[in-house]
Parts: structure tokens; C-alpha cells; sequence
């Protein structure tokens, strides 16, 4: 019971606290995954703010340099500029075209009367403002200084330049360092750096990296992470990417979010990403588990324990009570029950069991004198019953005359000792007889008479054969008798054995005496002759009749009797 009651408290310990840890768990790595999505999203507005103040710039500085250039004063134009490029640091150029695409006036005069007509910057923004996606450097990569190794890249700013009646003039162009955007993760991250331990990673729309750790740049982001980057709903997920040597895969939480299109312009929709090593990311949600489990498993030992203190001062007392319980004796009434006081409960229950033993006690020993006199009354009964059973199958299976086996019980054991015949391969003999003019013994003595006649004649029977013999009274003065493994010639001589036996003892009465005589037929029936116990019965009749034909007392075989010269049945 105790140990039931610990394994309960275990498997309920253990799935409160595993429910309980997977809560915190889910709802810790939620939050975690939220975190990063958050920055992501503060990452791409920042970004969205400031491409959006290069573009305010870049329209105040172009209504400006529109009256400029229609002055031809294009000098004061170049010191705007320059004085703009030096308010903002990731300006790598910014430069003043004319209606035909020739640079009129540029920061550090830098292409200045270069024709840029075929750039893409200068074509797209004649219409409406533009921004170009990163690309790296063509003309500006000889003028520009680069202390690294890495390509320099630029993302195009440019907006139209019209007159007074709207006729188009001229493009102001500007190229932004790339590098600007990570300047911009690095300050946004920087105070958030000791509890995200996060990167910053920039893709174009179709997934490239533009931006990010070292080995990253140009691989493709993940198709399920830029299918959900690209919706306008920003989030978070795991999965594995490319580590930062570029040589394996980890994985990594994940927030991303895309950049948005602005009523003036549209922007290149790059996908911000915010990533952390998994394995980092889950690691408070981790340490909360095995917290947890380690306390579910404390309390649970600890509850265990209390479990077990507690059975135990409930079972001593009960436990007690079974050990008197078992030293009962029915016989000795005055065996001790003690009443207790442990608590309220068992001071009740050692009262009733005590009164209970007691009437127990007294119940058993009048149980067992009734028992006692109930055997002896059954064992008597039993053999009443066992002796008129006996009786009644007597009664079944003899003649009640003479006491010898009846016409039924004959018959069953005939048909037993003909399957042992079949089954051993020896002869079945069978002999008929009764007594010769029987019927004038019970006309000229009375019935009472012929009934000792019969019974003489069967105590004379009995005595002329075999125990192993079957001996029967078939009906009135009609006899048979079996002979298992005896052939027709042996079992004439046992017939005639009988009749001299009969033949030479007279029944004696009160006034004279009987001599009785009888005629017998013999038969055999060999394994190969036949199987039928009846047809075996109808041979040796038929030659008791012979034998009656003959003269009476006699012995005729069956062998010896011609069928046809046998008369119909006479009296006896």
C-alpha cells in the first residue's frame, strides 16, 4: 500500500511538474522568439527612417539646386552638396546631372562632367524618386579610398529636378555606403548585446545575403524562412543556416521582418533578420526545466516520505490488530482483542472487531457441533442411499424368482462378451434350456410349487457352472447361459453336465417330491462366423427345440440339427 501510494504521488508529482515546465518552457522560448522579432522590426524601421531622411535630404537639396542649375550657378550647388555629405558620413557620393545625364556638380567634384545618362540611377529617376538595391562600385571604386578588402557597395538615392513649369532638368544622384545599414544594426543592438547575443542579418527580396557574419554574404537564405520574411507580418521561427564560416549548418531563432514601401518611393523590400544559436536562445528555457524537475523531483521524495510516515502510524496500529487476529483460537474464547486508542478510527474498529471476534468465537464452536453431528447424519444417509442404490440395481438387473441375471441385464452382458470374442478372436458358445413338461408340474402342484421348481433349478444351474458363466432366466421355464472361449463340443459337454446334475436330484415338498428334467440346445458363434449375439440365441434355440423333438432331456448342437426337420415350437 505504501509503496502504491509513493508510485501515485511520484506519477502525479511528475505530471504536474512536467505540465508545469512545459508551460514556462513554451511560454519562456515565446517570449524569446518575440524579443528578436521585436528588434527585427525596430531594425527595419530604423533603417526604413533613415533611408527615408537621405531621401528628405536629397528633395530639399534638388528644390534648391533646380534654381541653381536654371542660373547656371552650379558652384553654390557643389558646396550644398559637400556640406551635406559632410552631415552624413555614409554619403560615398552625391552628385548634381543636367537634363542629358552630364554631372554638373558633385561632392569632391568627383565625375564631375562625366555623362551618367546610362545609369540606372539617373534613367529610373527622371519620372519619380528612386531607390536602388546594393550593388557594388563601378565608377567611383578608383576615386573612392578602401582600406579593405571587401568590394565597396552602394545603395542609390535620386530624385527628379524640375522647373518652375515642370519640365524635367536634371537628376540629384547620392550612393550610400552599404556598410550604413550595419552601422545601423551595431547602435540599435549594442545596449541589447549582453542579454540577445544576437547578429544582424540583411537579405535582398529573393533571399541573398547582402549583410551579415563573416561567410554568410551572397548564400541564400532558406526558402521557408523567405517565403514567411517576405509576407508583411513579421515573426519568428527556427531552423538551420549556414554558420559563420560558411563550412556547416546550425540551428538558429530567427526574427525577421520586411522592409515597406513608402507613398514616395518604393523601397527594395530587403528582409531584416535578427538570429541566435538556438541551443543559446532555449538555454534560460532549459535551465527553467531542469529547475523545475529537479524541484518536482525533491517535493516528490520529500512527499514520498511524509507518505511513508504517514502508513505507517496508520497501519501499526491496524497491523496489530491482524497479528492478535491471527493468534485466534476458536476453541479458546477468552484469547485477548485489545481495545486501542491510537486514534479515533482504530478505537472504534478495535472495539467492533473485538465484540465481532467474540460472536465469531461463539458462532464457530456452534458450528462446528453442528457440523460434527451433520457428518455422522450424512455419513449415514450416505450409505442408506449407497445401500438402496445397490438394492435398486439388483432389482434392475435380476430375476426377481430365482435371483439369477434377468432377460435385460443378460442381453448387456451378452453384448460385451461378444465384442471380447471379436476383439481376442475366440468362440462364443451359448446353451438354452428349460424344463420339460413344466407346465403340467404347475397344473397337477400349483404355481407355488413350480415357483421353488425354478428356483431348484437354478441353485442345480448355479452349481454345474462356471463363475466366469453367464447364467439367466430369459421368461417362465426358459434359461440361458454364456460360455466365453468355448467352442460348440466343449460347451455340450458343460449342458450335459447340467441336465445329469439337474436330472439326478428330485425336489423334495411336504408331500412327496419333484424330479424335474430339462432340454438343452447348444451353439457357437466363431469372429468369423458373425457378429450378432441374437442370431447366436435363435441357433441354440432352434436346437432346443431339436432336443424337445427328440424326447426330451437331452443335449442337441446346433451343428447336428437339420434346420428343416425342426417342428414348429410345442409346449414344454
Amino acid at each position: 500500500m505504501v509503496l502504491s501510494f509513493g508510485i501515485l504521488i511520484l506519477a502525479a508529482t511528475s505530471i504536474g511538474t512536467w505540465l508545469a515546465s512545459d508551460l514556462a518552457v513554451n511560454a519562456l522560448r515565446k517570449s524569446t522568439g518575440q524579443n528578436l522579432e521585436e528588434v527585427a522590426v525596430q531594425l527595419r524601421d530604423k533603417i526604413a527612417l533613415d533611408l527615408h531622411e537621405r531621401y528628405s535630404d536629397l528633395a530639399v537639396a534638388a528644390a534648391l539646386s533646380s534654381q541653381q542649375l536654371a542660373k547656371q550657378q552650379t558652384g553654390d550647388v557643389s558646396a550644398l552638396l559637400d556640406a551635406l555629405a559632410r552631415n552624413f558620413s555614409s554619403y560615398a557620393w552625391i552628385g548634381l546631372t543636367s537634363a542629358d545625364g552630364t554631372v554638373v556638380a558633385s561632392t569632391a567634384n568627383m565625375l564631375k562632367g562625366m555623362n551618367v545618362s546610362h545609369r540606372p540611377w539617373f534613367q529610373e529617376a527622371k519620372d519619380k524618386p528612386y531607390l536602388g538595391d546594393a550593388h557594388e562600385a563601378l565608377l567611383l571604386e578608383e576615386k573612392l579610398n578602401n582600406n579593405t578588402n571587401v568590394p565597396l557597395r552602394f545603395v542609390d538615392v535620386a530624385v527628379p529636378l524640375q522647373d518652375p513649369e515642370g519640365n524635367f532638368v536634371g537628376v540629384l544622384g547620392a550612393h550610400l555606403y552599404l556598410d550604413w545599414v550595419a552601422s545601423l544594426g551595431e547602435s540599435l543592438l549594442a545596449p541589447l548585446q549582453e542579454r540577445l547575443q544576437a547578429e544582424l542579418i540583411l537579405a535582398d527580396k529573393n533571399g541573398e545575403v547582402i549583410i551579415g557574419p563573416k561567410g554568410s554574404v551572397g548564400s541564400m537564405l532558406n526558402e521557408p524562412l523567405v517565403q514567411a520574411a517576405q509576407s508583411d507580418r513579421p515573426g519568428y521561427m527556427t531552423l538551420p543556416m549556414v554558420l559563420e564560416s560558411g563550412t556547416g549548418t546550425r540551428d538558429y531563432l530567427v526574427g525577421y521582418s520586411r522592409l515597406q514601401d513608402r507613398a514616395e518611393y518604393t523601397t527594395f523590400n530587403w528582409l531584416v533578420l535578427v538570429r541566435k544559436p538556438a541551443s543559446e536562445a532555449f538555454q534560460p528555457a532549459q535551465s527553467l526545466r531542469n529547475t523545475l524537475i529537479f524541484s518536482g523531483v525533491l517535493l516528490a521524495m520529500l512527499l514520498i516520505l511524509f507518505a511513508v510516515y504517514t502508513a505507517r502510524r496508520i497501519t501499526h496500529p491496524l497491523l496489530q490488530m491482524a497479528r492478535e487476529a491471527d493468534r485466534l483460537d476458536p476453541d479458546n474464547p477468552s484469547s485477548p482483542i485489545k481495545l486501542r486508542d491510537d486514534y479515533e478510527e482504530v478505537r472504534v474498529l478495535s472495539s467492533v472487531f473485538k465484540d465481532l471476534v467474540q460472536r465469531l468465537t461463539k458462532k464457530t464452536r456452534q458450528m462446528n457441533e453442528l457440523n460434527a453431528s451433520l457428518e455422522h447424519r450424512v455419513t449415514e444417509r450416505t450409505r442408506e442411499l449407497e445401500e438402496a442404490n445397490q438394492r435398486l440395481e439388483e432389482t434392475v438387473r435380476t430375476d426377481a424368482l430365482t435371483g439369477l441375471n434377468n432377460r435385460r441385464h443378460f442381453f448387456e452382458l451378452g453384448r460385451t462378451a461378444l465384442k471380447k470374442a471379436i476383439r481376442s478372436g475366440k468362440p462364443l458358445s451359448a446353451i438354452m434350456f428349460d424344463a420339460d413338461l413344466f407346465k403340467k408340474v404347475n397344473d397337477t402342484y400349483g404355481h407355488a410349487v413350480g415357483d421353488k421348481a425354478l428356483i431348484h433349478l437354478s441353485v442345480m444351474a448355479k452349481h454345474a457352472l462356471r463363475d466366469i458363466d453367464i447364467l439367466a432366466r430369459l421368461g417362465g421355464e426358459e434359461f440361458a447361459v454364456l460360455l466365453e472361449g468355448t467352442d460348440e463340443e466343449a460347451a455340450a459337454e458343460v449342458a450335459e453336465r447340467l441336465r445329469q446334475s439337474i436330472n439326478g436330484k428330485a425336489l423334495t415338498l411336504e408331500r412327496g417330491s419333484v424330479t424335474l428334467s430339462i432340454s438343452a440346445g447348444v451353439a457357437c458363434l466363431t469372429p468369423e462366423g458373425g457378429d450378432e449375439l441374437d442370431s447366436l440365441l435363435v441357433f441354440a434355440d432352434k436346437a432346443l427345440y431339436a432336443a424337445k423333438a427328440g424326447g426330451r432331456n437331452r443335449v442337441v448342437r446346433y451343428s447336428e440339427v437339420n434346420v428343416e426337420d425342426v417342428p414348429p415350437e410345442t409346449g414344454a
